[in-house]
């Protein structure tokens, strides 16, 4: 006759077996679900992830290289605080890495909805600018008007620069928040 006792390494070493199996089928599924999001996802998406996590990135566009805090995304363009100065850098025209943390975090502001709505906001307080087009040109100025395609650009010596709308990858101002 045989002994009908269960073998309890056997027990174990069974849900072990599957509980293993079943970690590894959950992480499958996070793994492609999340897959699944980034895919969905479009830039400025991406740029208010970056803002909401108050990441802190390096952007090159038109020739041009700025880091600092994401602090804030409209739909076109993220809001980045540097040392004494912050970018205004339309997303479609640059590329971005993510940077290691260093430093105490920085608030996120809000930005206006849209780089033209920004455009606008400066026109309106007469702020100095440095506009950097897509050939890695850079304009000084102020904005004396923003039209359906170009900007009106006050240089120092008074003359006025009109730039096409589409040529304008980004702006750099001081660091002060209105």
């Amino acid at each position: 006759m045989q002994d009908e006792t269960p073998d309890p390494m056997l027990g174990a070493e069974l849900r072990q077996s599957s509980g293993a199996e079943w970690a590894a089928e959950a992480a499958e599924d996070e793994r492609l679900t999340e897959l699944h999001r980034r895919r969905r996802m479009g830039l400025a998406d991406i740029g208010k992830e970056l803002a909401n996590r108050r990441d802190r990135v390096g952007v090159e566009f038109a020739g041009h290289k700025f880091s600092g805090v994401v602090v804030g995304a409209g739909e076109d363009y993220l809001t980045i605080r540097g040392a004494g100065q912050v970018a205004e850098v339309r997303t479609r025209f640059g590329h971005w890495a993510v940077l290691d943390p260093d430093g105490p975090g920085v608030e996120r502001i809000e930005v206006p909805a849209s780089f033209r709505a920004s455009l606008h906001q400066h026109a309106s307080s007469e702020t100095m600018l440095r506009l950097m087009l897509l050939g890695g040109d850079l304009l000084i100025g102020k904005i004396a008007v923003v039209a359906e395609d170009h900007i009106e650009l006050t240089d120092a010596d008074g003359r006025g620069i009109y730039v096409p709308m589409n040529l304008i990858a980004g702006l750099i101002r001081s660091n002060d928040f209105q």
